[in-house]
């Protein structure tokens, strides 16, 4: 595709961060109905912008890696500070590795949030 295929989405993160990503025209008619949805509205369930949420067997993984992003960590960097392997890891946030209930405790722990959240 040629790079006038493209239109750019800009947006404003925490701590006076952006990111701009190149979206297809394709994708633009999308990407415009659900941000003239998001100004209209004042709460959006998560499940819409996130459809992996409504799965109970992929819901942990995304908290998981939603965690880790947030906290501006690299899994190499949480895999140390939980005492496991990165792969172990990454097989967590992609849904293809239980977390346990003790795992979830020691992620609440370093994300300071509910275990709940990662089973």
């Amino acid at each position: 595709m040629h790079l006038t295929s493209h239109v750019t989405v800009t947006l404003k993160a925490p701590k006076g961060k952006s990111k701009t990503f190149l979206v297809s025209q394709d994708a633009r008619k999308a990407v415009e109905d659900f941000l003239n949805k998001m100004s209209k509205e004042k709460l959006i369930p998560a499940e819409i912008v996130l459809p992996e949420l409504a799965d109970p067997v992929l819901r942990p993984a995304v908290m998981l890696r939603g965690s880790r992003v947030k906290a501006e960590m690299t899994q190499k960097e949480l895999a140390k500070k939980l005492g496991i392997l990165q792969h172990h890891l990454s097989e967590m946030e992609h849904g293809k590795r239980p977390i346990g209930k003790q795992m979830a405790k020691k992620l609440a722990d370093v994300f300071d949030t509910d275990y709940r959240l990662f089973i």
